[in-house]
């Protein structure tokens, strides 16, 4: 277990217990995950994410890329959109900021980035789940064209 803090968050994360659960799972967009174009391009997006965001997911041992339950909402007049990813890891969620959400960045109601972790309360080899979100939007580059 080791200790990360990241925007009012405290957690022990067993990194190599996260590592190895993400480790044999398919990739979001892929068929044994779910194929559908808003998956697609969800994975595709991961690689826009802001730097701040994955250098914590490579701390914590999630891989952004698999393992996500993803949820796409709508379109934006922006362009932008909404998704909502919820993953996995373990470990022990130790404090919480008060607001429950990182702001990672905000430009509008229709044009933001924000994190949360949230305690699962499930125990499994004694190590506890911690449940790790992302809300944000998110701009489109799956080609629908090339499916």
């Amino acid at each position: 277990m080791h200790s990360v803090s990241f925007e009012g968050y405290e957690l022990e994360v067993d990194y190599d217990k996260t590592i190895n659960y993400y480790k044999n799972l398919p990739f979001i967009g892929e068929k044994e995950h779910c194929d559908c174009s808003y998956c697609k391009n969800y994975v595709l997006t991961t690689n826009t994410f802001p730097m701040i965001v994955k250098d914590l997911l490579q701390e914590i041992g999630v891989n952004p890329k698999k393992g996500a339950e993803v949820s796409h909402f709508y379109e934006e007049e922006n362009g932008k959109h909404m998704y909502v990813a919820d993953y996995r890891l373990y470990g022990k969620l130790l404090k919480s900021p008060i607001s429950k959400t990182s702001k990672i960045y905000y430009v509008s109601n229709d044009d933001y980035f924000q994190i949360g972790f949230e305690s699962e309360n499930i125990y499994e080899n004694t190590s506890e789940k911690i449940g790790f979100w992302i809300e944000a939007f998110l701009p489109w580059i799956v080609d629908l064209d090339s499916e």
